[in-house]
């Protein structure tokens, strides 16, 4: 009997109505953008810059003079030989103080002051950077853990499938029941495992609503484009060393501190001081024998520090930065460590990506010829299982290797300070192939079937001929030499795997059909093109065709090799006019591949 709807089934229907809803994903840059200011991190950061702006202000305001004014008003009684007297007293003062020179102190105050305000924006740069980088984790978690429950929730539906038609062969006899035993301990398994993601999706949501505010309601899978020169280490070691908001600083804390000792040496000197003072008012009611109603005067003094407190503060000013300087020092060599071991671990995690999609690819072909094969009694259950294992462990290491990459080069742009910028400019999204990750469910006998993806929807099979307009053949005569010449260029940049010259062959919103986007498009297309083995492509038989209008064809045989694998198609790419060059509209496999007696190995992804 069959089971009822489970929750993997469930799970499934509803994220295909979402999707079918036409949901907008939210992009990693806007999430940045709109959140990252919010964090309390960030503004503790922003509120300690401010504050050292205002230490500046104060340092500053020792170079000015002060002023002092008084005001006495006195009402007395007052006895003189023996006569009380009613006395009235009103009584002004000014006085202004300067500093002349104190060893040079306030000078190096104001400087210290400054270097712990560059100290402190360079806090706040680091601040941003980590947590843009904790938003970025965090949203790259989820979307890895989605893409690994909904691949064992379509793991656990071919199991499903499998467990029917095993149920059934028990029920008639066919089998031994310890067959369909095992089938269910697998998908115990399997369920069990799929509890454990759920669990772990929960807890990576809940913290994406902590740092966000929001839910993660449609998420994309994350890339950033890597730049020029990312792939050498000494200049990106030496780049980080420039760049890196903690390490400037600490450096910027260690100048701080130096700047201090002048602060201290300044106490061994004299402190000259100039005042000055004037009575502005003076009336006394009776007026007394004798009393100043003005007066002006000037006052210089010598301060002659003595005894060993400013020696003492003087050396703990430079123990001090001495500590911060090896701390600094310190900082540097983990930075570089950390810099090295984060390259070697994207450059690895990059170089395998390719060998991922591959093995993803070889394990759909061999668990859909072991489904076969077992329909047809030819392998034992126990293959079968043991291949529709190996397949959800296949594409659950591509989805982990795109998340990885994506983390690695995130941490690498922080230790530069330039994540943020790196998401405003360098963002794509990634998304992989529901082909590869098993959601998008083919029949096994298609995916056994050795034949490679094609990249375009298959245009109407009609057949192609010139319109019977007299100015077509003129005007394709006319487009032939620069048709061809694109044809060239377009063959040039596939060979030479140079996706950016590659895409720009094609227009903006190219449709590669098969309901994939244009982002999918180019995501998987820049994986195959980064992943073929000295790729070799040859076109002949070509022949042009008018369309109408600005609109031309070109049908050709192709003949591509890549490694181990060949193949020869019939090809039609539909030009049209688009930012004054002639773009590919249509890519159309008007014949199935055949593959060439020479090869020796199964085709892969690496070719068309």
């Amino acid at each position: 009997m069959r089971s009822p709807l489970r929750p993997t089934r469930l799970a499934a229907l509803l994220l295909a109505l979402g999707f079918a809803a036409g949901v907008q994903a939210e992009a990693l840059p806007a999430v940045v953008d709109k959140v990252l200011l919010q964090q309390p991190s960030v503004r503790s950061a922003q509120a300690l810059l401010r504050a050292a702006d205002a230490q500046i202000t104060q340092a500053r305001s020792d170079f000015l003079p002060s002023v002092g004014l008084s005001y006495r008003n006195a009402d007395s009684r007052d006895e003189t030989q023996g006569r009380p007297i009613d006395r009235n007293i009103r009584r002004s003062d000014a006085s202004l103080r300067w500093n002349l020179f104190n060893g040079g102190a306030d000078t190096a105050r104001v400087q210290a002051g400054g270097l712990y305000r560059d100290a402190a924006e360079a806090d706040l740069d680091n601040v941003l950077e980590q947590v843009s980088y904790e938003i970025t984790e965090a949203y790259s978690d989820i979307v890895r853990l989605r893409q690994t429950v909904d691949s064992l929730g379509a793991t656990l539906a071919r199991q499903e499938r499998v467990e029917a038609g095993v149920a059934r062969r028990v029920d008639a006899g066919r089998i031994a029941p310890a067959e369909l035993d095992l089938m269910r301990v697998r998908l115990i398994q399997n369920r069990a495992l799929l509890g454990q993601l759920r669990a772990q999706l929960g807890t990576a949501e809940y913290r994406y609503r902590l740092l966000t505010g929001q839910a993660p309601e449609q998420l994309e899978t994350p890339a950033i484009r890597p730049a020029d020169g990312d792939g050498d280490i000494d200049a990106l070691v030496e780049r980080i060393h420039e760049r890196n908001p903690r390490l400037r600083a600490a450096l910027q804390r260690a100048a701080a501190r130096k700047a201090e000792i002048g602060v201290a040496r300044g106490s061994f000197f004299p402190a000259v001081d100039l005042s000055y003072s004037k009575r502005l008012d003076n009336t006394t009611i009776p007026v007394p024998v004798s009393d100043t109603d003005r007066s002006g005067q000037m006052q210089v003094s010598l301060d002659i520090p003595l005894g060993g407190k400013n020696l003492g503060r003087h050396t703990e000013a430079v123990e001090r930065h001495q500590a911060a300087q090896a701390d600094a020092d310190d900082l540097m060599m983990k930075v570089s460590k950390d810099i090295t071991d984060l390259q070697r671990q994207y450059n690895e995690a990059r170089q395998i990506a390719p060998q991922l999609e591959q093995r993803v690819i070889a394990a759909q072909r061999v668990s859909a010829t072991y489904e076969l094969h077992f329909e047809a009694g030819r392998r034992s259950l126990n293959d079968l299982s043991i291949t529709q294992d190996d397949l959800f462990n296949a594409q659950r290491a591509l989805i982990e290797n795109r998340a990885q990459q994506t983390t690695l080069q995130a941490q690498l742009l922080g230790l530069a300070g330039e994540l943020r910028s790196a998401l405003r400019t360098r963002y794509r999204p990634a998304p992989i192939a529901p082909e590869l990750l098993g959601t998008a469910y083919v029949p096994a006998p298609l995916v056994a079937a050795p034949v490679p993806t094609v990249e375009a929807a298959p245009a109407p099979q009609v057949e192609v001929l010139t319109p019977a307009n007299p100015g077509s053949p003129a005007a394709a005569e006319a487009a032939e030499p620069t048709l061809r010449a694109r044809l060239d260029a377009w063959q040039a940049a596939w060979v030479a795997r140079d996706y950016d010259a590659y895409r720009a062959f094609y227009v903006a919103d190219f449709k590669p059909g098969k309901g994939r986007s244009t982002a999918e498009w180019e995501a998987e297309r820049r994986q195959r093109l980064a992943g073929a083995v000295a790729p070799a492509v040859r076109i002949e038989a070509l022949r042009l065709k008018a369309r109408g209008g600005e609109r031309f064809s070109t049908v050709f045989v192709q003949h591509y090799r890549a490694g181990n694998y060949r193949d020869t198609v019939r090809k039609q790419l539909d030009w049209v006019k688009a930012d004054g060059q002639w773009k590919i509209a249509a890519e159309t496999v008007l014949a199935p591949p055949k593959p060439a007696p020479a090869a020796d190995t199964p085709p892969s992804p690496q070719g068309e």
